[in-house]
């Protein structure tokens, strides 16, 4: 009898527990911002340029974003903070291929199980880092095929 009596004063525990609103985590953004591009994918030649664009956005504000590609040396960073983090930014760069891109090389490439195996990479991966108001981050990236 005193064991049920307990069980059921535990399960009466639980019910309110369970029917409680309070959510410790409201009010914190833990979404990450977003980005549309209209084309991520683009075929160029040696010498040649390509505009890279995408809409970036998220409901606190883009705090900051970062296009990188080390083989190329591109390297462009923007602040947003300074313009009240817009809700929405529309991010635009113009990359121009270098001159002795390579057209394809040979790449290690690691699974998630650990196995490395070689593959033959034509696609340059230039990368864009954005951030929010609230440091919750997102990567997003643009393929570069050169002719």
């Amino acid at each position: 009898m005193n064991h049920i009596v307990k069980l059921i004063v535990i399960g009466c525990i639980g019910l309110l527990i369970a029917a409680c609103e309070y959510d410790p985590n409201e009010g914190f953004d833990m979404y990450s911002p977003q980005a549309a591009m209209p084309v991520d994918t683009f075929e160029i030649a040696r010498g040649g340029t390509a505009i890279l664009q995408a809409t970036l956005s998220d409901v606190s504000g883009i705090n900051s974003c970062m296009l990188e590609y080390a083989k190329w040396d591109v390297s462009e960073e923007i602040r947003l903070k300074d313009q009240g983090y817009p809700v929405t930014y529309e991010f635009s760069a113009v990359v121009t291929v270098p001159a002795d891109a390579e057209t394809s090389w040979k790449e290690d490439y690691q699974k998630h199980d650990g196995s490395i195996f070689s593959i033959t990479q034509t696609y340059h991966k230039l990368s864009l880092t954005f951030y929010d108001a609230m440091n919750n981050k997102n990567v997003v990236y643009f393929y570069i095929k050169v002719l």
